[in-house]
């Protein structure tokens, strides 16, 4: 009688142990070589001779200044901006002072005392009215940056002018251009005020409104300094 032949269910346990000792061996050998890859990729980057790219870095100085910093050869710092400074400008015989409006007021105001450096040297606006405008004709162009205010020691029973309207003019000329206006509170009581325009530009003259409260009666304007811009 022959004997039953065995199925691959019935395969010797020796055949399972072989074929798992080969899977290990293979993980092995796997894991092997990734941490060679490793090292050898270490050994590259600090080898002697190797030249890393360039990092670029950049750092902010204050809200309108930055330095660009780079490692490689060609490193460049840029320097910050430096901020406008305001210096009095010299209003000489070659400056026209005069009202905005010709048909206005001709003759009635000294507009030239008005810059004078002299507070104590102020204009009267007569009631009922209660402002004057002033057009300020330079001789070149200047980058205006502010104006500076000093009311007049003893304006006596005159109210103090109260607000000051300033537009730069590119050209000298009172026109409908739709250039900003800046306005500014005037302090009545004694001691200088700096005004500083928000947006530094280049002009020929300004148009100046200074005005005071209603129905306070004659109203007493003192010293005015145009500031001009300078790095």
């Amino acid at each position: 009688m022959q004997a039953p032949q065995s199925s691959d269910h019935e395969r010797s346990p020796n055949s399972r142990v072989k074929g798992g000792r080969l899977t290990n061996f293979h993980i092995a050998i796997s894991a092997f070589a990734a941490v060679a890859g490793v090292v050898f990729a270490g050994i590259q980057t600090f080898l002697p001779g190797s030249s890393p790219q360039p990092i670029n870095l950049t750092l902010a100085v204050g809200p309108t200044a930055s330095i660009d910093k780079t490692s490689g050869p060609d490193a460049e710092t840029a320097s910050p901006v430096p901020a406008y400074q305001l210096a009095a400008l010299q209003l000489d015989g070659r400056t026209t002072i005069s009202g905005a409006f010709k048909d206005q007021n001709a003759g009635r105001y000294a507009y030239r005392d008005l810059f004078d450096g002299r507070p104590e040297t102020f204009v009267t606006v007569e009631a009922p009215e209660n402002e004057i405008n002033v057009l300020v004709d330079l001789p070149e162009a200047e980058v205006v940056g502010g104006i500076e205010y000093t009311p007049p020691p003893d304006a006596g029973r005159f109210a103090p002018a109260a607000v000051l309207d300033v537009m730069v003019l590119p050209e000298g000329q009172l026109e409908a251009s739709g250039r900003p206006v800046t306005s500014f509170a005037l302090q009545g009581g004694p001691g200088s005020q700096t005004f500083s325009l928000p947006a530094k530009s280049l002009g020929k003259g300004l148009w100046l409104r200074i005005a005071g409260p209603a129905g306070m009666g004659d109203v007493a304007v003192g010293d005015i300094k145009v500031l001009r811009a300078v790095r």
